[in-house]
């Protein structure tokens, strides 16, 4: 949000910090550990301004790849190479007979093969965000169903991190889940807070909180804390603007299908492997 709820300077500071922010409806803050890269993929550095997919292939495949989470010149380089990946696609007469506005979805840059990288269905999920709201929408899963399998502790094997590349709203992210943190990576800065030109990454662990909104003088009622706050902050700072939107329209029309409610509500996090043995040999390769 602009004014007094981020302080824009901050940005540019080292490493990890412990950061209060608020969703652009002002009505939650959260407050958790952040990481900025140095740019975003709009940038002149990067030149990736349609590259999203591309960027969450490469960040996946790298999060497989190595046991921990990037360094700043990591980030930043994962961010110029994704990019680079992207206008490589972009330069093709085939993929722009397919995608004339150079947005791929993730099947095309899984089939490029720009990373070793594939995707299993049976670990998947689609859904809706309160998909109870909408008649066309009745009966749908919705993200809470879907944050439920995904954080599930028995499922995890061998307490292994599980890499998952989000689809929502025409845009990709990654998410990674472990046993006692979730991450939030995105190469896109304005997702974060309007006018952020930083890719980032939100760190959720038993240090994370969030608030609603309070009054002056007194401080607003705990949403929820830990690990839990990263599916609230996909709800609240990500969804819940134009969910409520679309909750007035419904009212107002009565809407019984529109595939726009589809687009803006669906949700897809489709689960993430590498595709066979031998990338196994990148472990620890330096960008």
């Amino acid at each position: 949000m602009q004014g007094p709820y981020f302080d824009h300077n901050k940005c540019t500071a080292s490493g990890w910090e412990n950061r209060e922010l608020w969703s652009r409806d002002g009505k939650t803050k959260l407050k958790t550990n952040v990481f900025f890269a140095s740019f975003d993929q709009r940038s002149k550095k990067a030149c990736g301004e349609s590259a999203c997919t591309a960027l969450a292939v490469c960040i996946a495949h790298w999060l497989h790849s190595n046991h921990n989470m990037p360094t700043r010149s990591q980030f930043d380089s994962l961010i110029k190479r994704g990019s680079s990946e992207w206008r490589r696609l972009s330069h093709s007469d085939h993929y722009l007979k397919l995608f004339p506005d150079k947005h791929f979805d993730l099947e095309t840059v899984l089939e490029a093969n720009i990373r070793p990288l594939v995707v299993t269905p049976q670990n998947s999920y689609t859904g809706f965000f309160s998909p109870e709201k909408f008649q066309c929408l009745e009966g749908a899963m919705s993200f809470d169903d879907i944050w439920d399998e995904i954080t599930r502790n028995d499922d995890v094997v061998d307490h292994e991190p599980r890499i998952y590349i989000v689809s929502w709203n025409d845009h990709f992210f990654v998410l990674k889940v472990e046993v006692d943190a979730c991450y939030v990576i995105d190469t896109l800065g304005e997702r974060l807070f309007e006018g952020c030109r930083k890719a980032f990454i939100l760190k959720f662990d038993g240090s994370s909180l969030m608030h609603a909104k309070g009054s002056k003088k007194e401080r607003g009622e705990i949403v929820c804390k830990g690990k839990e706050c990263c599916k609230e902050f996909i709800k609240r700072f990500l969804a819940a603007i134009p969910l409520r939107q679309l909750e007035e329209e419904e009212r107002n029309k009565g809407t019984v299908y529109n595939p726009y409610f589809h687009r803006k509500l669906q949700i897809d996090l489709h689960y993430s492997l590498l595709s066979s043995l031998s990338s196994a040999s990148s472990i620890g390769e330096p960008l």
